[in-house]
């Protein structure tokens, strides 16, 4: 999974708002391809979201992932649900 929320809400809640990334890489207009040179490999499904419980889910930290992609994953899912993601382009 890749954690969506902003770390202000990651402190203070017990909830994150995530994607959940596939292994299945074949091209869909809903997945996003996880960038080169990662450990992880796949792709963000971006119609997916969820919120989740960090406890009751016990998440594991794997790798950060660049800032520039979560924001391009962000804008995606504003535009599926016709929103403006604040600094984010495309």
């Amino acid at each position: 999974m890749i954690i969506l929320s902003a770390d202000s809400m990651n402190l203070r809640s017990r909830r994150v708002i995530v994607c959940p990334i596939t292994s299945n890489i074949q091209p869909w207009t809903t997945k996003i391809a996880l960038p080169d040179g990662l450990k992880t490999r796949g792709m963000v499904l971006a119609d997916q979201v969820r919120s989740i419980d960090k406890a009751a889910r016990l998440l594991r930290f794997i790798e950060p992932m660049p800032a520039d992609f979560v924001m391009l994953v962000r804008s995606y899912v504003g535009r599926l649900l016709d929103l403006e993601v604040a600094g984010a382009g495309g």
